[in-house]
């Protein structure tokens, strides 16, 4: 039996996720590894955590009965986007990494579209200047920490780190890249115009390639402490919101017929492959290379998916650990609309459509007889709010989103339900909540030669889905309430 293990570096752990020749899951196994904040706005994660991480994991993995006897031949990488890992020439970290929920950049984010106007940016990259992107950390860490810039010899994403620790080999792919801001999303390779404005070393960005393409073997040490093969091959891989597509089997425009991922992370978005770049002209919606060779994506972010869930949790139940399970019993219990209460999922800022970092949350409609059941409904309906607005962003590019596939840690029946009425499309539940872990076995497969290349491959998805249709009369009310959400953030104050 041949094997292809996906790895996926995400925001609070490792998830790894094996796949037999035939498609077929093999087991999913995960570690956690936890982010720093030496001061106020920061985010930082140690790369050795990383490693640790992966190897608890795999040891997992390995042990499991369905991988007796099989032959692990090869591994693919995902991981989340927008972080800046410093590397020097030995492939080693000189300082934490500044991940994606790094606020620390601001200054340098205003100054970006002072050097190159927003218009004039967005045209070349697909994306607007925003703190969570790599640009401005990498100006920051230039002006302020000097001495660890002169120390670097490469600025990579989490998951090509990882990789470099795996093969010795340097890479990135166009996936990834493309959510930098350094990037030429219609040469898919990284823009010396930009760099060169920015002021950024051209020569410490990895080599590109794409998410496929075979990046190397698993050398004899890594090899060694992961209790796998020397020499399987390793895909370059790619960023997690497109290999979660790849997942699901939204490898390509053409085949999707108007099916969005829909992605119920710490963070939401909504994406769509298309077969040649869409920009928003203001920025309001990210534009990014697909995992797919020829392919490329349009996405919606919301920064505080199941973060706004986890954030009620703690509020309303802290150290319960059925506390989530209990909040949403009771909120399933609320009416739709949650009896007049809305949410702004802004809880870290928001990204489309405001991108915003001084956006701030609000719970608005409360009276004496509500409770923690409307409060916990309204987070859900808050968020749905937040996608619907990027799915209509889409609209206003010519796309003709028709259903959606939600996925991720955070999805839950009622929540389905909820996105289903307030996007007013059948949505389905993905055939497996650890998209982006299939998406990158499937790299690993293909660059491994056990699976064709992506836009071709045949490899079925697993199981039947459960399909949640809108309920007309709820679908309505969420059509009305949609309009006061959207005029919440004008009125509200900002931080």
């Amino acid at each position: 039996m041949r094997v292809s293990i996906g790895i996926d570096l995400g925001s609070s752990r490792v998830k790894l996720l094996a796949l037999d020749e035939t498609g077929e899951c093999l087991g999913v196994t995960m570690a956690s590894y936890p982010t720093e904040a030496r001061h106020p706005g920061y985010a930082e994660q140690n790369p050795d955590r990383w490693w640790d991480a992966l190897r608890l994991a795999m040891s997992e993995m390995l042990a499991r009965p369905a991988l007796r006897g099989a032959n692990v031949e090869a591994l693919g990488l995902t991981g989340q986007m927008h972080s800046a890992v410093f590397l020097d020439d030995t492939g080693t970290a000189v300082r934490p990494a500044i991940m994606w929920s790094d606020g620390r950049a601001d200054a340098e984010t205003d100054e970006i579209e002072q050097r190159i106007p927003r218009e004039e940016l967005v045209a070349l990259t697909g994306n607007r200047s925003n703190v969570s992107f790599t640009a401005p950390k990498i100006m920051w860490l230039t002006r302020h920490e000097p001495e660890v810039m002169a120390r670097t010899r490469w600025i990579v994403q989490p998951k090509d780190a990882l990789r470099a620790r795996l093969t010795g080999e340097v890479a990135s792919d166009v996936s990834d890249a493309s959510a930098t801001l350094l990037f030429d999303l219609h040469a898919r390779n990284w823009s010396d115009e930009i760099c060169r404005r920015l002021e950024i070393d051209r020569g410490k960005l990895a080599p590109l390639t794409e998410s496929e393409t075979l990046a190397g073997g698993l050398r004899e040490e890594a090899a060694r402490a992961l209790g796998l093969p020397t020499g399987i091959a390793v895909a370059v891989g790619g960023a997690d919101a497109p290999a979660a597509a790849l997942g699901l089997g939204l490898a390509r425009e053409e085949d999707a017929h108007g099916t969005v991922l829909v992605s119920l992370g710490t963070g939401g978005q909504v994406l769509a492959p298309v077969t040649d770049p869409k920009v928003d002209p203001e920025g309001r919606l990210h534009a990014l290379c697909h995992v797919v060779p020829g392919q490329w994506c349009v996405m919606a972010a919301t920064l505080s998916a199941a973060a706004s869930l986890d954030w009620v949790v703690r509020l309303l139940k802290p150290d319960d650990p059925n506390g989530a399970r209990e909040l949403l019993a009771a909120a399933a219990k609320a009416p739709a609309g949650s009896d007049g209460v809305l949410f702004l999922p802004y809880l870290r800022g928001e990204r489309t459509p405001h991108f915003d970092p001084n956006a701030r949350g609000a719970l608005v409609g409360l009276k004496i007889g509500h409770g923690p059941a409307e409060v916990t409904r309204a987070v859900l309906e808050g968020v749905a709010f937040a996608l619907a607005e990027g799915l209509d962003l889409m609209r206003g590019l010519g796309l003709e989103p028709k259903a959606g596939v939600v996925a991720g840690g955070g999805v839950n029946r009622l929540w389905q339900q909820i996105i289903a009425d307030v996007l007013n499309m059948p949505v389905a539940l993905g055939a497996t909540e650890h998209a982006s872990a299939r998406g990158a076995a499937l790299l690993g497969a293909v660059a491994a030669g056990i699976a064709p290349s992506t836009a071709e491959s045949t490899w079925p998805l697993p199981g039947d889905t459960r399909v949640m249709d809108p309920i007309p009369a709820q679908a309505a009310l969420y059509a009305e309430r949609s309009g006061v959400y959207r005029e919440l953030y004008e009125r509200l104050p900002k931080a």
